[in-house]
């Protein structure tokens, strides 16, 4: 005989010989009751012959005798009944549930569907899924029910308790009634409510535990069965198929996702490579072609002219001037990837600090016949960031406004304050604009919105610096359609209130 230890004895944990005699009495009730009726109707014939013979002595005792059989007849009936009823009741709950998995495509769905199942079979409101992260030794819940309502329990390591002596032991656990006071007796956890009656099975796939589905009850007149385990057991095997139709899901998933970022960061690195060949051949050109220009100069004369020569060299400078000012791009967004932003913070006055970007840029705009405005809110607040890097997001921003604007648009530089927390400029421009499919991408090195004629190339660096840099300051960047057709580029600054401004901290980190 298979022995078994006291904590499994006490626990109600059914062995496998106990399970099979469970089963075969439920198979034999059907032929006992035949046996029944048949002993009963040979004993109602003999009496009734003994009755025709001898009827004032058997009479009595023949029909107490019939109507403990008749009774005993009633009950077996009643018993087989119920026990129809209740394996109606779990083919009808597994049926739906195996229909709630094929129609549900969430685990989430399918959980929510087994514990309105779970309800109406077990009558209890108690019920939840404990999933177990084995890498990390630690438990999860996908789903739990307290009192008929859903909780959130927190992600917490591998312990002492039930469910994780169930996920561990790879057994089913039954406390048919007095949980509280046997988990007393044994030393587990007690809960913060006085526990009635528990029952957990393990999630079995394969030779792997994935983890706990759980029912219990407060109530001191609920009490689980065997019968009960055995339903929880086979639900347990459709919620291990759900879990792992949901994790096989999360790994296509996640390698569709590295198969999606690897050919992106191909992609990303083809663009660099074209854009920085087109961008590094152009000045090499005109580098080239200057030295040549000396080269023949000199050759053909023995006093060639200065002047001749200068400009040749000054050709030959702006080229390599370009060369090194892509590098120095380059180099930059890559260590700003790589190690942060380094910011130089301090306090700014935002008005003073627009007006002057606007002085800047008015002269540029008048000679490209655009309009330029400027538009600032009153009693803007200070705000704390590094003014250089800073300035250099807002000339990008203005520098592509100039080249995609054409003669006769107009430029708009805003700034305001929606909130005393919260500082929003805006440029925009009456360009051909951004296609929303676009938008996010404009920001990734070396993107250009294909189809867009601009008065001078750029270097595709321009607005992954300014993102960067918003960023790092706690802010964010976005683009989006102007009021007038054009391109609106929105930049969302965090700043300190007004009444603080005069101690400012500094950052520990540099942003």
């Amino acid at each position: 005989m298979e022995s078994r230890s006291p904590f499994e004895k006490s626990a109600g944990i059914a062995s496998e010989p106990e399970k099979t005699e469970q089963a075969q009495s439920a198979a034999d009730g059907t032929p006992a009751l035949r046996r029944s009726l048949l002993a009963a109707f040979l004993i109602l014939m003999l009496f009734i012959f003994l009755l025709s013979q001898r009827p004032d002595r058997y009479w009595l005792s023949a029909m107490a005798l019939l109507f403990v059989l008749l009774t005993e007849t009633t009950l077996s009936l009643r018993d087989l009944r119920q026990k129809a009823h209740q394996q109606d009741q779990q083919l009808s709950t597994l049926s739906a549930i195996s229909q709630a998995m094929q129609n549900a495509a969430q685990l989430d769905e399918i959980l929510i569907a087994i514990q309105q199942r779970v309800r109406q079979q077990l009558g209890v409101d108690n019920f939840y899924v404990a999933l177990y992260d084995e890498p990390n030794n630690q438990i999860w819940y996908p789903i739990a029910v307290k009192s008929g309502q859903i909780v959130y329990w927190t992600v917490r390591p591998l312990a002492n308790r039930l469910t994780d002596r169930v996920i561990l032991e790879r057994r089913a656990i039954l406390l048919p009634e007095q949980a509280h006071q046997e988990l007393k007796r044994i030393g587990l956890p007690l809960g913060e409510e006085p526990l009635s009656a528990w029952m957990g099975v393990p999630l079995l796939m394969g030779n792997r535990v994935l983890g706990c589905l759980a029912v219990f009850s407060y109530s001191p007149f609920t009490s689980f069965t065997h019968e009960d385990l055995e339903f929880l057991q086979t639900l347990a095997g459709q919620v291990a198929v759900a879990v792992q139709n949901r994790l096989l899901s999360e790994q296509i998933q996640q390698s569709e996702q590295r198969i999606q970022k690897m050919a992106l960061q191909s992609h990303q690195r083809e663009l660099m490579t074209e854009t920085l060949v087109h961008d590094l051949r152009s000045p090499i050109g005109t580098v080239l072609s200057a030295l040549e220009v000396i080269a023949a100069t000199v050759e053909k004369e023995e006093s060639p002219p200065k002047d001749i020569l200068r400009r040749a060299v000054e050709i030959a400078q702006q080229g390599t001037n370009r060369l090194l000012k892509l590098t120095d791009r380059v180099l930059e967004i890559t260590r700003m990837e790589e190690s942060g932003v380094e910011l130089d913070k301090q306090a700014i006055n935002v008005s003073e600090w627009m007006l002057a970007i606007f002085q800047e840029y008015q002269p540029r705009c008048a000679a490209e016949q655009l309009a330029f405005h400027l538009h600032l809110e009153s009693n803007l607040p200070i705000l704390v960031g590094d003014e250089e890097k800073l300035t250099r997001v807002l000339h990008n921003l203005l520098d592509n406004a100039l080249n995609f604007t054409p003669r006769s648009g107009e430029i708009r530089l805003r700034a305001f304050a929606p909130q005393a927390d919260q500082l929003i400029v805006q440029v925009d421009d009456s360009g051909p604009g951004i296609p929303p499919a676009e938008r996010e991408k404009v920001f990734e090195r070396f993107y250009q919105v294909a189809g867009q004629v601009a008065k001078q190339r750029g270097s595709g660096l321009g607005l992954t610096f300014c993102k960067l840099v918003v960023q790092a300051h706690g802010g964010d960047i976005w683009a989006e359609s102007s009021p007038e057709g054009g391109c609106r580029m929105v930049i969302q600054l965090p700043v300190q209130p007004l009444a603080t401004t005069s101690t400012l901290p500094e950052s520990p980190i540099g942003g």
